[in-house]
């Protein structure tokens, strides 16, 4: 098959998708934002109005629901056994549901579901799942504050009155 410079993603807005290596095969939802030297690999889904920023790398397996917010340099992992052998090899499905917000050069180990409205500190790695409106941070990440009920627009959340007022 020979490589092609032109993404074609109806509705979906890209920054210099040049720098970027996104494949044909993956599915991507209107509205959603991808910015420069991202990798998106063949199976990967990506819900509507997501927001995916630069050198972000997301692997075979990864599901990301509608208005995902996936900050710069996060990882997401496909083989949480690093499996030697390689025989028959699937990638292990990761999940990231609507709302959830993950910070910059956060690491997601393979197979983990990321819960609703659930949000995920600068450079932690998950190694566990992570409950709806929960906010995880460290290596390992671990819980700081229990969840929160949300209905609210995208934009604005309770979480981000609390961090703000907490400083």
């Amino acid at each position: 098959m020979k490589p092609t410079s032109k993404i074609e993603f109806p509705g979906v807005g890209f920054w210099y998708p040049k720098l970027s290596n996104i494949s044909p095969k993956a599915k991507i939802g209107f509205g959603s934002t991808i910015h420069s030297g991202v990798h998106i690999h063949d199976n990967v889904i990506i819900g509507k109005k997501c927001q995916i920023q630069a050198g972000a790398l997301l692997f075979n397996g990864v599901t990301l629901e509608d208005d995902v917010f996936i900050g710069p340099g996060v990882i997401f992992t496909n083989d949480p056994k690093l499996n030697k052998e390689r025989i028959e090899w699937k990638p292990t499905s990761t999940l990231v549901k609507k709302g959830a917000k993950i910070g910059a050069g956060a690491m997601i180990r393979a197979g983990v579901t990321i819960g609703e409205r659930a949000i995920i500190g600068m450079g932690s790695v998950v190694l566990n799942d992570v409950p709806n409106g929960e906010v995880w941070v460290g290596n390992p990440a671990k819980k700081m504050l229990k969840e929160i009920e949300y209905n609210g627009p995208f934009e604005k959340t309770p979480w981000e009155d609390y961090l703000s007022n907490s400083v």
